[in-house]
């Protein structure tokens, strides 16, 4: 019997599978009485995978049972083994002899129609859209790995990161714009929270989590000039309008504040790693025997 697709809650769908599938269904609904195994059995194994191939592939209900009756009346006929379906050939001295499969290929005949008949009304109302491209990112990309947007050095120093930038990936690809800053700011705040941490030595207070006191203390602490600019930039234009349940993100701002995000990130990541570099590197002292040099 056919074992169908279950517990996967999403799967890329080959559409041209429904095509191939096509191919070796209908001319079963033609199949006669006088037909010979060594005639057919190669098509009809051909077809019997393609059926079990769809259910693989999708999570169809309606047509499952006629699937079903169809792939077992292919069984009546043509065993499921490779092996044993070759055994079952005449010898090629025989050919000439071989007797019609006979009346038993009615019930192809007829399981055939039936299935053609209900997977025609099932796909016809399937959940099947076409999602539209968003800028240059590619769809699959989006759905499920938009981490990869980011520099691997980058993941790989903060895999915490990967979870946000796919959900946002994903709001982006169907649309969900506000979600998509959200997602995306949390992204950010977890990089700021690291610089803040290296600039300053210290975590960030529990009652000071917010991103004006971020930067205020980073200020404070003569963090660059450009890094602090940027983030009050950020700040200021994307993070606090969306705080607000007045304010939503339009799909073109979401598009924008995508780039916007992977820049700020892969700023604070190099800027992270210059002043780990740095840190504790001797400061330099002046040679003995120059200018100013110590009296004895």
């Amino acid at each position: 019997m056919l074992f169908p697709l279950k517990g996967v809650p999403m799967q890329r769908v080959n559409e041209y599978q429904l095509y191939e599938l096509a191919t070796h269904i209908h001319p079963l609904t033609s199949v006669t009485a006088d037909m010979k195994y060594s005639e057919v059995w190669f098509q009809w194994f051909q077809a019997r995978e393609a059926i079990q191939t769809l259910f693989r592939q999708r999570a169809l209900e309606v047509c499952y049972q006629a699937a079903n009756e169809l792939y077992l009346a292919i069984d009546n006929i043509v065993p499921r083994d490779w092996e044993k379906a070759i055994q079952k050939l005449p010898a090629e001295a025989d050919l000439a002899n071989e007797s019609p499969i006979g009346w038993t290929t009615s019930y192809i005949k007829s399981a055939a129609e039936k299935f053609e008949t209900i997977i025609s009304a099932e796909l016809s109302n399937s959940d099947t859209y076409w999602v539209s491209p968003k800028g240059t990112h590619k769809t699959s990309v989006l759905l499920q790995y938009a981490h990869l947007e980011l520099p691997d050095s980058v993941t790989k120093e903060m895999p915490e990161l990967k979870g946000d930038f796919d959900e946002a990936g994903r709001c982006l690809l169907f649309d969900n714009s506000t979600a998509v800053a959200f997602h995306l700011m949390r992204a950010i705040e977890i990089v700021i929270r690291k610089y803040y941490k290296q600039v300053t030595g210290a975590e960030p207070k529990a009652k000071f989590r917010n991103w004006g006191a971020y930067i205020k203390k980073l200020r404070e602490s003569n963090a660059e000039k450009r890094i602090t600019d940027h983030l009050d930039h950020v700040r200021e234009n994307y993070r606090n309008p969306i705080l607000h349940p007045e304010v939503n993100v339009t799909p073109e701002e979401a598009q924008v504040l995508f780039g916007v995000s992977v820049s700020t990130i892969f700023m604070l990541a190099n800027e992270i790693k210059r002043l780990k570099a740095t840190a504790g590197t001797a400061l330099p002292f002046p040679a003995t025997g120059t200018t100013g040099s110590a009296t004895p």
